[in-house]
């Protein structure tokens, strides 16, 4: 069986939650991940296949303990793949013995300051929760089901010196702290911000950097 895991990186804009995808020929939208070889450790394996999607070109492989600062958290999700059609269901029917693929979203802790690299026929977004919801003509069932595996969080939202500026359901900002700046959410590759995105993200959930 084929195992495939993705991760769902969260940022904030406008104090409001958006999950790093990655855009392919201006279409086609996936979370940062990829198949598992079948010898692999899956969580460590995982590690080694997002530092080979989004680490700057050369640094990938080098060094010692490259893996150690992606912090991999709950998994949120299971999908199933019974045949070799492509699509997927969340549970796998009970007449199924030999599935195919199982696909696992795991909720992921963005190192502070991460730098994260794409390739140039590739875009890295930032997509909006209320984007992504019900918007299965757009995103299909996995994607569009995010916000719902979400809403089990509640979100302290921090800038880049660490301070709350708001905490869900909808609590103003902590006094003398100012609203975050809106940026583009283009975050990387063709079309992105100059200065590489919004340093941003969950304090409970040690999210960093959100470029």
């Amino acid at each position: 069986m084929r195992r495939t895991c993705e991760g769902v990186l969260v940022c904030h804009e406008h104090n409001h939650p958006h999950v790093l995808m990655l855009q392919i020929a201006n279409a086609f939208f996936k979370l940062p991940g990829d198949y598992l070889q079948h010898t692999d450790d899956e969580v460590e394996g995982f590690k080694s296949r997002l530092n080979e999607r989004l680490a700057p070109v050369g640094s990938q492989f080098s060094g010692e303990g490259v893996n150690e600062d992606w912090e991999i958290g709950d998994t949120l999700a299971q999908w199933w793949r019974p045949n070799f059609e492509t699509f997927m269901y969340p549970f796998l029917p009970g007449h199924v013995t030999r599935p195919k693929e199982c696909k696992k979203l795991y909720f992921i802790q963005l190192p502070k300051k991460k730098v994260l690299s794409v390739p140039k026929n590739m875009k890295l977004l930032a997509v909006p929760l209320f984007e992504l919801y019900d918007n299965t003509a757009r995103y299909g069932p996995q994607l569009s089901a995010i916000p719902h595996l979400l809403s089990r969080y509640n979100f302290e939202f921090v800038d880049e010196n660490d301070n709350v500026v708001a905490i869900t359901p909808g609590e103003p900002p902590a006094d003398g702290v100012a609203n975050q700046q809106p940026r583009v959410r283009v975050l990387a590759g063709e079309g992105a911000d100059a200065e590489g995105g919004q340093d941003t993200g969950m304090q409970d959930f040690g999210v960093g950097d959100g470029q």
